[in-house]
Parts: structure tokens; sequence; C-alpha cells
């Protein structure tokens, strides 16, 4: 009898640990289950996507329609399979002809003084056309300009928070209305631009294919550093009629900036089909190695962390970590170069720029807005 209430103890006690191992399991599956799901919605509401098996942490998309741009939307090929994205000569440029997009140079700065070590770089596009007209532009002669040619975009100019909006919209109400030639501080003339404004009548510059591919996940983005169209043409004032609608976008990039100049540009490309570069209406994007020619040499720390992920990347970043690997980044400029972007971030670095030059000292033929003599101070 002893023996017999024992064994039923020994199995009672054998069940209840069982069931007690087996709650143990259940509450750590139900934790488990719980963390993931907060882990998820706490990732998803800080703008993360999770990727696995390695928890490579990358924004996620929530910028519709300009996530469509990013490589993973085209169903990229392995990255493998990718040719180099390399331009080695020039292409065949009319020496004469008409000039489709008017001769002149336009520039900007905050006021008429210029941050010293950008004068050589202003002083080579003067050089190298000296027949043009160049124009200059401060915040105050741009909000005139604005004010007397686009009345209806005086409100969403000053209500720009970010300087870099105004920077870009300005640029492209500039080309529209006058045409010409749009050039940041930071770039340099290498030679002149005459046979290229002979052969088209709407250039935009590519950015270096690492820049986009490293930042925004797509290639062939076109820059806002520098570009050239005649006036009146209508890819501009695409533009220019746009920037109410991608006004909402936090990040200037997307609203006004490359990311929504590149969407545009394939938007206008698809929506016109396949004309001629001798249309009036042709926009070019020409190769990164004209206008672009050298890699920004502050893109190393942020190329090392994204491959440092690399399982987890996309096709497309995952050659370019490939590409970095093996070639480095490009410092120099080719042969063959237009001019040569020096990467200066001038929008993020305005106020540490003390030693200032006039405008006018530089090159006493300019052409300011409405200059009022005030402003040279």
């Amino acid at each position: 009898m002893r023996t017999g209430r024992m064994l039923k103890l020994k199995y009672i006690g054998c069940i209840a640990s069982m069931l007690f191992v087996l709650y143990l399991g259940l509450r750590l599956i139900y934790h488990s289950q719980i963390t993931e799901i907060s882990k998820e919605h706490m990732m998803q509401r800080c703008g993360i996507s999770i990727c696995t098996p390695c928890q490579y942490l990358h924004p996620a998309k929530t910028n519709e329609p300009l996530d469509s741009l990013r490589s993973d939307a085209f169903h990229v090929a392995q990255y493998k399979t990718f040719p180099p994205i390399k331009t080695i000569k020039l292409e065949d440029l009319p020496t004469s002809g008409e000039d489709r997009i008017e001769k002149i140079l336009h520039q900007k700065w905050n006021t008429i003084n210029i941050p010293i070590q950008f004068k050589d770089y202003v002083k080579s596009f003067i050089d190298n056309h000296l027949s043009w007209k160049y124009m200059f532009w401060t915040d105050q002669s741009t909000r005139l300009f604005i004010h007397d040619h686009y009345p209806n975009l005086l409100s969403l100019y000053d209500n720009y928070v970010n300087p870099l909006n105004r920077a870009d919209a300005m640029r492209y109400m500039l080309l529209f209305y006058y045409g010409g030639v749009y050039s940041d501080l930071d770039v340099q003339s290498l030679r002149p631009l005459d046979p290229m404004i002979k052969k088209y009548s709407c250039i935009l510059a590519q950015e270096p294919p690492i820049h986009s591919i490293v930042y925004s996940n797509f290639y062939e983005q076109a820059s806002t550093a520098f570009m050239a169209c005649r006036k009146q043409h209508p890819f501009m004032k695409n533009l220019v009629e746009n920037l109410y609608s991608f006004f909402h976008f936090a990040n200037e990039h997307d609203s006004t900036g490359p990311r929504f100049l590149t969407f545009l540009f394939r938007q206008y490309s698809r929506e016109r089909g396949h004309i001629k570069t001798t249309d009036d209406d042709y926009v070019y994007l020409s190769p990164p190695e004209y206008f672009n020619p050298t890699v920004d040499p502050g893109i190393n720390n942020q190329l090392a962390m994204q491959c440092s992920g690399f399982a987890c990347l996309s096709s497309l970043r995952k050659w370019q970590c490939e590409q970095w690997r093996i070639e480095g980044l490009k410092s120099e400029p080719d042969t063959f170069s237009f001019t040569n972007h020096v990467w200066a971030h001038i929008a993020y670095q305005s106020t540490q720029f003390l030693n200032q030059i006039d405008i006018f000292t530089i090159w006493p033929g300019v052409s300011v807005y409405k200059y009022i003599k005030d402003e040279r101070v």
C-alpha cells in the first residue's frame, strides 16, 4: 500500500513537472512573440524595417511615389552582372552652329560677398566664358525676382524652412525664365561649355553612381549642383509647377532636390517617349564624368558602415560595395570633363565661411537683379 502510494505521488510529481515545463515553454513563446510584435511595431513607428537574417537596419520606404526610384523597385539583376558605369571619352560635339541654350551663367550666395575659397571657381567660369552674361543672385535679389515673375509661388518660397529648398526652387525658376547655365559656387569650370549648348537644349548633370546608390539605393540620379536649359523649356516648367505638389516631403532631397529632379525627369522621359536629341524639348542626362567626375570624400564612412551589412544590401548596393573595394573613390576629373564639383556642402556650412570677397571685385561686369547698393556691405 505504502509502495503504491509512493509510486502514485512520484507519477503525480512527474506530471506536475512536465506541466510546469510546458507552462514555462508556452510562456516563453508567448513573450517572445509579444517582444517581436512590440519590436516590429516600434521599428515601423520609427521608420525602420528589419532585414533578416542579420537584423541589419535600414530606412523603411515611406515616400511614395519617390520610392519607385529605388533599385529594388526595378528588380535589378544580381550585383555581379552589373557592368562598370564609366564613360571613357567625350561624345562628338559640334564646333559651329546655333546655340540652343542662352549664354547666361547663373550663380548664387546669401549676399554679394562670397566665401574667398570659391573665388577661383567663380573665376574659372568667367575665364572660360568671356562672351557670356554673368548673373549673380543673392537672397534679396532672388526674392525680388520671384515677387516680380512668380508671385503665385512667393508664399511657397517664403514658407520653405530649409534654405536648401529655396536654393533648389530658385534655380528652376531662373532657368525657365532666362535660360542658361546654373552652377553652385563649389563647382569648377574646366573647359568652355559652348559645344554642349550647341548640341542640347536642356542638360542635367548626373551624380557619381556611388552617391545615388549609397544614399538613395538607385542609379542615374540627376544633380542640382549644375544644370543648363533653354528658357521656356517644358521640363523646367514641369519642375516649377510641381513645387507645390512635393512641398509636404520633409527631406529636401525629395521636395526640391536631386530625388525630386530625378523623379520628374524620368516621368517626363516616359511621357515624351523616344524623342531625338535635336528636338527642342529633349532633356539630356549627361554621364557623371562630364560635370561630376569625382566623388565626395565624405562618403567613405557612410559607405564603410553600409557595406558592413553586406548580406542585407540590395543587389545594386552589393555591386557598389564590390566596386568600392576594388577601385576605391575617384578623386581626379577626366581629361574631357567640363566641370568638377568639389563637394564643399555649402548650404550646411554657410556660417563657417568667414573670409569673403565682393563679387564685383572678381568680375566688375557682373549683373545683379535690381541691385541695391546697400546690399554691398
